[in-house]
């Protein structure tokens, strides 16, 4: 496929339905909007906040669609320096970098963001520091910090695994690209702790507790999103391995004239890889899937209930 077909693609898997309440920063979110937007956080939304709160998501989202816009473009450029017209990975490398910079650019409008210093009216702000246990489940902590083990691990099992062919197996590049990868992915792991970071140490002050509680909501989505992507970026890269010991072992015939080299290194790769895929993901999966998730930063902060 042609790279405007993955920019489309791209647009419309990570771009648009990350910024669709307030299309793309654009605009303030229709009441209505916002209202079922805040039956789905859990978080009370009365008159006289909706417009801060509106405010406050629409900062976000206008981050998030830079970023994704950002990343496209930057893709763009990529392909049409380094890549053919025909190089099938081109589309793979247009989703990550829009998907990135989606989650990157909301990141960023959240700790770019400075409240007025000069505001009359009374603020509130948080009298304790907050770490990423005040916002992640236990999980989702447990799944970015395996991140770097679970690569390491990878790389190891892979270049073990092709090292045990034969020299006339059809190895080629594979084991360099999948390594490749696998560096991509925790450089993405890298950048998204300095980007952690970066959000846990933006200032937090607003009119009332309530607006607080919001933004505390908004930083949640924003860090969830950063620590979710170095996962699933990792798990790409393990799931590369897999495919590309597959395609070794498929080359040539070698699985016919090696049956049982072949099927010991399919069975270790699958077990390992996908072994290895269940440990960094499964964490944030449970959250998901029970629920734990959602409200999760309202429990650790206002354990007290959220005053309205």
């Amino acid at each position: 496929m042609s790279i405007a077909i993955w920019i489309a693609i791209a647009l419309a898997c990570f771009v648009l339905p990350a910024t669709s309440l307030t299309s793309g920063g654009k605009r303030h979110p229709e009441y209505h909007n916002l209202a079922r937007h805040a039956e789905h956080v859990g978080l009370p939304l009365p008159d006289h906040i909706a417009r801060a709160v509106a405010t406050c998501i629409r900062r976000r989202q206008r981050g998030m669609s830079i970023g994704g816009s950002a990343g496209i473009v930057l893709a763009t450029i990529v392909f049409i320096i380094f890549f053919d017209n025909d190089d099938g990975a081109i589309g793979a490398f247009v989703l990550f970098c829009a998907g990135a910079g989606t989650v990157f650019g909301g990141a960023w409008a959240i700790a770019a963001y400075r409240p007025s210093q000069t505001i009359d009216r009374p603020v509130v702000a948080r009298m304790r520091s907050v770490g990423l246990a005040d916002y992640l489940t236990k999980g989702e902590r447990f799944g970015l910090w395996a991140v770097p083990a679970v690569l390491i691990v990878g790389v190891i099992v892979g270049g073990l695994l092709l090292g045990r062919l034969p020299e006339h197996a059809a190895v080629g590049n594979y084991g360099l690209i999948a390594g490749s990868l696998s560096a991509v992915a925790l450089l993405t792991w890298v950048a998204a702790l300095v980007a952690l970071r970066r959000v846990l140490m933006a200032p937090a002050r607003t009119e009332t507790q309530l607006e607080l509680a919001w933004a505390d909501s908004e930083r949640a989505q924003g860090l969830r999103q950063v620590a979710n992507l170095s996962v699933i970026v990792a798990s790409m890269a393990l799931l590369f391995w897999l495919v590309s010991i597959g395609v070794v072992l498929t080359t040539d015939g070698f699985y016919r004239n090696h049956p049982e080299l072949t099927w010991s290194i399919t069975g270790i790769a699958l077990i390992a890889y996908l072994a290895l895929c269940l440990v960094a993901a499964a964490g944030p999966l449970s959250s998901w899937l029970s629920g734990r998730r959602k409200g999760y930063e309202q429990r650790q902060l206002w354990s007290d209930g959220v005053p309205v």
